[in-house]
């Protein structure tokens, strides 16, 4: 009896060569579900889901390829929910359970991405999927069909009640369910002691072309690199090390943006990762390879195969950001907030003082307030021609900035200081005047004493700029 291979996908990417091999190398007998496919694959012989379900159940397929539209995407085509629901592909995700649950007589694959990885499994084993190959993919369908129920009971949740769940539209639904499969078991996490494992699509957006794989720090810290280099168009230098964002530097070419991300940090670097938004040459990362950064991140490497135990990271998507919220582990559960991305938007800016900052200075503010948001609070940071001159972060209290920026007072003169919260104090401001700083921004959204702080600014000749929003990073 010849082996059947169904056919009932949505996304028909690869599905007609990979079709075809099947029938032609392996002599498969191909059917198809013509109400899914009723173009296309002429070579396959049409059945209905009654016809497809009968034989799968009487354990006559032998490899069932099957996919589906994502419930969330399709629930936005209608405006009733009942016509939404019978919208959902129900039928294809039954199918692919059947199948999931029959292992040994069925193997399922979904993802065209595996087209010619079974193709090989076939051509080397004569036409024969391997038992750890059906089981994997089993697993596969089941954790796909398990997200495909609870989509539909995510959309129900936020349409199907008598008035929409708003909060679940905005991004926060009732129920939130996980299914991330694990890419890296890591050597550790934050200390050798504790075990690690990474999860989800990391190595989609990131390649280790170079040294060793990647482990807890590197994750963390390159993590923290993509989300604020993806701040600017320009390019940018930046070093994370230990979930901290230690240093940024701007630049018309690459090696100056390195060497003043360097020069703007006192602290041993070994361990940091360095990240860049332009391609980067082996050379560059010789002439800095003393300071022992672990991970290097950039878009490309061009002439890097003779560097020796470095971790080479390349950005496969481009550096930016990767989601529109983040997760924070807390007991008995997780919070999920938006990511802090405000647009920062210099004409919604305000100026009271008497003072207007230089034509030049826009450049260096925006800058400054870019990377403040990437700060742990409460924040103040030193910026002068697209660098950071100095920085205090996480600071109990915003007096306590100069205190934190005593060491580097000879190179503040004529920088700009940028402060994540509010300045309630006009005395502050007399502090920054002593520092040598021109312009003072800060988000000035709820300050009862706009006023005194305006007369101060006034009186000692600063500029004092109001974002009117609050880039507060707890």
């Amino acid at each position: 009896m010849s082996k059947i291979a169904l056919l009932v996908t949505r996304d028909t990417s690869g599905l007609d060569s990979f079709s075809r091999k099947l029938g032609d190398l392996h002599g498969y007998q191909l059917l198809k579900v013509s109400s899914v496919m009723p173009e296309g694959l002429n070579h396959c012989e049409p059945v209905d889901f009654k016809q497809a379900r009968e034989k799968l159940q009487n354990g006559e397929v032998s490899l069932l390829v099957a996919n589906y539209f994502d419930p969330a995407n399709v629930g936005r085509d209608f405006l009733s929910w009942k016509t939404a629901l019978q919208a959902f592909d129900h039928e294809i995700a039954d199918l692919i359970r059947s199948a999931a649950q029959m292992p040994h007589l069925t193997t399922v694959l979904g993802n065209p991405d595996l087209y010619a990885l079974a193709a090989g499994y076939l051509e080397k084993d004569d036409g024969v999927f391997t038992a750890s190959f059906r089981m994997e993919q089993a697993c596969n369908a089941l954790h796909a069909v398990s997200q495909f129920d609870a989509s539909v009971a995510q959309y129900l949740e936020a349409q199907g009640g008598e008035v929409p769940d708003l909060d679940a539209l905005s991004g926060l639904p009732r129920t939130v369910t996980f299914s991330w499969k694990r890419s890296h078991s890591l050597p550790g996490g934050e200390t050798p002691r504790q075990k690690a494992g990474l999860y989800g699509s990391y190595a989609n957006h990131f390649e280790t072309v170079a040294g060793p794989e990647v482990d807890y720090r590197a994750v963390v810290d390159s993590s923290l690199a993509a989300h604020a280099i993806g701040e600017f168009e320009k390019t940018t230098a930046l070093i994370t090390q230990r979930g901290a964002l230690m240093s940024v530097a701007s630049s018309d070419d690459l090696e100056t943006a390195i060497e003043h991300a360097i020069e703007a940090t006192e602290s041993d670097l070994a361990g940091a990762t360095l990240a860049v938004n332009a391609s980067m040459e082996g050379a560059d990362i010789a002439k800095i390879d003393s300071i022992r950064f672990a991970t290097f991140v950039a878009p490309s490497f061009i002439n890097s195969e003779t560097l020796e135990g470095i971790r080479l990271l390349e950005s496969r998507e481009g550096l930016g950001y990767e989601a529109l919220q983040e997760l924070r582990s807390v007991v008995g559960g997780v919070l999920i907030q938006d990511r802090n991305r405000s647009t920062v938007n210099p004409f919604s800016w305000r100026i009271p003082s008497a003072n207007q900052p230089l034509v030049s200075d826009w450049e260096t503010m925006i800058f400054g307030v870019r990377i403040s948001r990437h700060l742990k609070s409460t924040s103040c940071l030193a910026v002068k021609g697209e660098r950071i001159i100095a920085q205090a972060s996480g600071l109990s209290h915003q007096r306590r900035f100069r205190q934190r920026l005593r060491e580097d007072e000879k190179s503040l003169g004529d920088s700009i200081l940028v402060f994540d919260e509010d300045i309630e104090d006009p005395d502050l401001l007399s502090e920054v005047k002593e520092l040598g700083v021109t312009v003072v921004v800060h988000p000035g959204t709820a300050s009862s004493r706009e006023g005194e702080l305006v007369d101060r600014a006034n009186q000692l000749g600063l500029v004092l700029v109001t974002t009117g929003v609050s880039f507060t990073n707890f």
